[in-house]
């Protein structure tokens, strides 16, 4: 069993990220090849049975059945029922989804990115690399039937295949202004779907450890081609310019300007000026410090949100979560040896918590494990993340 997926650079290895980051990223598709082993500690059918088992968990927003397409309409595998206050929801039926899974449906486990502390770890290492959202979603996938039609993702995707096989076809087509709150478009119609899909310019064969990185608008699609099939996509779902202006929608109530009746329609000259008057006053918004402030602070909020553990009872204090600084050099001359032996544990990850470093080096006090991590916040080996 490996051990926790800790850094980005694990996930994608042997490709480097920089090399990742300058010819990949939003650019093209990328399949590697793994080990058998290489996410068999990120899950497995045991801890999918496991999850299932928790039926509070979940309801036909969060469990969901496709064939050939969309989703099916959750009054075919659900039933009506009430959560826990009263509320009514439609509650997945095992007996209903079993029968559809002997149809051939595939089962999809939505918004599963901090169900267990594994896939926690992935979508952190993904949210600390590109600075967004992250969605995991779990697909489990019957042989020679197909869950979605040919389609493309709103957003980034990592594939991670847990077990048996899956055929994957890879397109030249992209869709040019995919929004990332749309994981699937299928309202184009088949027919537009087809024609924009282009020629598929690869098809590949994941098998247990491999990874499929498809940027957002790529048309894919992909065919179970063993008894059972298991993976998992983590969704990169970072901020669009578009959302800025909903950011800035709640203050412009307080803009006498935007107040203003605008000039009569019969007066094109006045109101073609009125507008203009808009537009600067726009401009002197979005170019102010304020704003830009405002969007940063928001955008690692929505991105950080639910990024690590919260606590670790009995241990009632604030639990600190600290980014590894990966692009600097240990700096060895006159450092204690606790300096750089947690240095060194550092850098085989992405991020970690005092609590964390605790458990790592149980014998250093209180003090000396604050005393440590001031060190390595002034030598910028790591950051505090919140």
């Amino acid at each position: 069993m490996v051990d926790i997926v800790r850094r980005f650079s694990d996930l994608i290895a042997p490709i480097t990220v920089k090399d990742f980051t300058d010819a990949i990223a939003a650019k093209s598709h990328l399949y590697l090849q793994g080990p058998d082993d290489k996410f068999s500690n990120v899950a497995s059918w045991e801890m999918i049975n496991r999850l299932l088992e928790r039926t509070s968990l979940w309801d036909s927003r969060l469990l969901t059945l496709a064939k050939d397409g969309p989703t099916l309409d959750a009054e075919q595998y659900c039933r009506a029922d009430t959560d826990v206050d009263g509320h009514a929801i439609m509650r997945p039926a095992p007996t209903l989804i079993r029968k559809h899974l002997k149809d051939g449906a595939t089962l999809v486990l939505n918004q599963a990115d901090m169900l267990t502390p594994e896939l926690a770890a992935v979508s952190a290492c993904l949210k600390l690399r590109f600075g967004a959202q992250i969605k995991c979603n779990i697909y489990c996938s019957w042989q020679e039937n197909q869950g979605f039609a040919t389609h493309f993702d709103g957003r980034d995707v990592f594939v991670l295949h847990i077990a048996g096989q899956k055929t994957w076809h890879l397109y030249d087509g992209f869709y040019e202004l995919p929004m990332g709150n749309s994981p699937y478009t299928f309202r184009l119609g088949d027919e537009e779907n087809e024609r924009l899909k282009g020629n598929c310019i690869e098809r590949v064969e994941m098998t247990p450890g491999d990874l499929l990185y498809i940027p957002r608008g790529q048309y894919h699609d992909a065919i179970a081609s063993s008894d059972a099939s298991l993976h998992l996509t983590f969704g990169v779902v970072p901020m669009l310019g578009i959302e800025v202006m909903d950011l800035l929608q709640a203050g412009f109530v307080d803009e006498p300007l935007f107040h203003e009746p605008l000039p009569h329609f019969d007066d094109p000259a006045a109101l073609q000026s009125h507008i203009g008057l808009i537009a600067d006053r726009l401009s002197e918004i979005l170019a102010s410090p304020e704003t830009g402030s405002m969007v940063r602070k928001t955008q690692k909020r929505v991105a950080m949100q639910e990024f690590s553990a919260e606590y670790d009872l009995p241990y009632n204090g604030k639990i600190s979560t600290f980014r590894v600084v990966h692009d600097e050099l240990i700096e060895r001359a006159g450092k204690s040896s606790d300096f750089v032996a947690i240095s060194e544990w550092a850098a085989e990850r992405d991020y970690f918590s005092d609590r964390d470093l605790v458990a790592a080096f149980p014998s250093l006090k209180p003090d000396g494990v604050n005393c440590v991590l001031g060190e390595l916040i002034t030598a910028n080996r790591i950051m505090k993340i919140g």
